[in-house]
This record gives C-alpha cells, structure tokens and sequence, in this order.
C-alpha cells in the first residue's frame, strides 16, 4: 500500500513539474506566434495546463474507470476555482477580483453551461434511460465537444473586439522569458510526454488505491485525481499572481475549466465499454454541482465587485473554499457508504 501511495506522489510530482514547464513554453509559443490574448491565458495555456486531465481520463477510460475519468474532469473544475480562493490570499489586500476585466464573465459562464450540459445528460441516462450513440459515442459528448468550439470562437472574436488594457498585456507579456518559437516548440513537446506517462501511470495507480482501500472510485477520481493533475493550473496561477498578471492567473482557470468538459468527449472515444455518460455513477451530479454553484459565486463577485474582505480575501472568494470543502466531505461521504 506504501509503495502505491509512494507511486502516485512521484508521478504527481512529474506532472507539477512539466504541467509548470508546459504552461511557461505555450505562453511562449502564443506570444510568439501572435495570437490574441484569450488564447494566452484562456484557451492555449488552460489546455497546456490542463493536458495531465485530458491524459488521465483517457487513461482512466481505455482501463474501464469511467468513474475516474468523469470525476476527474468535474473534480479538477471545483479544485481550479478553490485556487482562485488561495490567489486572492496570496496577492495581497482587497479582493482578487478587483482587479480583473469583466470580459471573463463570458468564459466563466461558458464553464458553467458545459457543466450543466453533462449534468442533464447524467439525469437523462440514469433517471429516464435515455441514452444515444454514434460509433460507441454518446451523442451527448459530441454536442460538449461543438459547444466547446463555437465558445472558443466566441471568446476569440470577443477579446479580439475587446482587448484588456495596454498595462495588463505588458505585465503578462513579461511572463515569457527570451525563447525562439522554435526552442518553446520543442520544450512544450517534451513536457507533453513527460504528461502523457505520468498521467497514465497516475491513473493506473490510483485505480489500484481505490481496489485496495474499497474507495469508490467517484471520490478518488474527483478528490485525489484532480487535485494531482490540477497542480500546474495551481503553480501557473500563483506565478501569475506573483508578477501581477491577474487577468491571465483568473483566464487560466476559467479557461481550464472550459477545456476540462472536453476531456469526457475524448474518454468517451477510448472508452470502448459502453458509453461513458451512461456507465458513470449519478453522485457525480454532486460534484458538477458543487463547481457550478463556486462558478456562480465567484462570477457574482466578478460582477457585483464588493470592496469588503476579511482576513485579505473578498467574501466571494470564502464563500467558493466552503463551498468545496462542504462538497469534499459530502463525496466523501458517499464514498464511505458504498464500501
């Protein structure tokens, strides 16, 4: 048991380091290339930081743990907005939230639609036995999938329209330290691999934990999984943070969060048992809830912008971390039950 423990600790280590070298270089590759500022921080470094979710879900399918792969991608959701909760602390008094661009209203609210789109699929296959497929694909997945495209050309076009500030584009311009495209290209293809084995061995371990320990599967998929594999959206938000970069530590995790939906397209391709959706158990209706009730809390906050805190962090900000961990016992909760 010791030595599985051992396992999955090393090879979360592997992902902290080359999810952080990951993020750095696709900042690099999008500096350099030119693309617009929501791909920076919303769309190409959420998907770099978000690659160890893509990779254990996918894992976690072609191994027949579909409980794992979904409650990895919602699991990592609730576990990245924690993360806006510990950055507020970090960056000093007042909220965190002050001192952001509205435009991340619109990719906060697409989280939470992608969210409720797999919500209601789950309710359908369970509760009304409604289930469609296309080559061993829920339909259900395909329709995540388009809603994730035509959003990510909707937030291109919006922040191409709607630039942040001059002051905001120098302070994250300065997180790119002096690389060639070329150079990034490659040192983002080598942390890739490094993602995909780590990952891989990840997920074959902690299905392994839960058949020792009686587990269930949902809460190491949604608490111990994407805690591991949602470290470097922690580290690239807290150097973010660290330099002053606001908008591109709240972009990271709100894009993340988009990205994470995708993850159960791509589980449902390599999961060749039935249909993810389908065989996924219903207590994951809990944790897609518990992300999109802290979504909705920190998206208010983003909007009302209240100047009170306590203890240096914005009331919206305490209201997310006791949401979660009031979300973390329940599961755990539930995980106990069915041992």
């Amino acid at each position: 048991m010791t030595q599985l423990w051992l396992m999955f600790v090393l090879m979360a280590i592997f992902i902290i380091i080359s999810g952080t070298y990951l993020s750095r270089f696709g900042d690099i590759i999008a500096d350099k290339s030119g693309l617009g500022q929501a791909f920076i921080g919303g769309i190409l470094i959420a998907m770099a930081t978000s690659l160890p979710e893509l990779v254990t879900s996918i894992s976690s399918a072609l191994v027949g743990a579909p409980d794992i792969a979904v409650g990895n991608a919602f699991g990592s959701n609730t576990f990245n907005l924690v993360i806006l909760a510990f950055a507020d602390l970090l960056q000093g008094k007042g909220p965190l939230l002050l001192r952001v661009n509205y435009s991340h209203i619109l990719s906060g609210l697409v989280g939470v639609l992608l969210s409720a789109l797999v919500v209601f699929s789950l309710i359908l296959s369970h509760f009304m036995n409604f289930n469609l497929s296309v080559f061993g694909v829920g339909v259900d997945s395909i329709i995540l999938l388009l809603t994730y495209l035509a959003s990510v050309r909707m937030i291109y076009r919006y922040d191409r329209n709607n630039p942040l500030d001059a002051a905001d584009k120098k302070k994250e311009n300065d997180l790119n330290p002096d690389y060639t495209l070329n150079k990034a290209l490659l040192g983002f293809a080598a942390c890739a691999v490094v993602i995909v084995f780590s990952g891989y061995r990840l997920t074959l371990t902690a299905d392994q934990i839960s058949a020792v320990t009686g587990i269930d599967q949902s809460f190491i998929g949604s608490i111990l999984v994407a805690a591991a594999t949602s470290l470097p959206e922690l580290v690239a938000t807290i150097s973010a943070i660290k330099i002053g970069a606001y908008n591109m530590a709240v972009g990271n995790v709100f894009g993340s969060n988009i990205f994470n939906m995708t993850v159960i397209f791509f589980a449902d391709v390599f999961y060749r048992q039935g249909v993810l959706l389908e065989d996924a158990k219903i207590v994951h209706i809990l944790t897609a809830t518990v992300g999109i009730v802290m979504a909705t809390i920190i998206l208010i906050g983003l909007f009302y912008r209240s100047r009170r805190s306590f203890m240096w962090m914005g009331w919206d900000a305490i209201a997310a971390a006791v949401v979660y961990f009031a979300g973390v016992y329940l599961l755990f909760q539930l995980g106990l039950n069915v041992i």
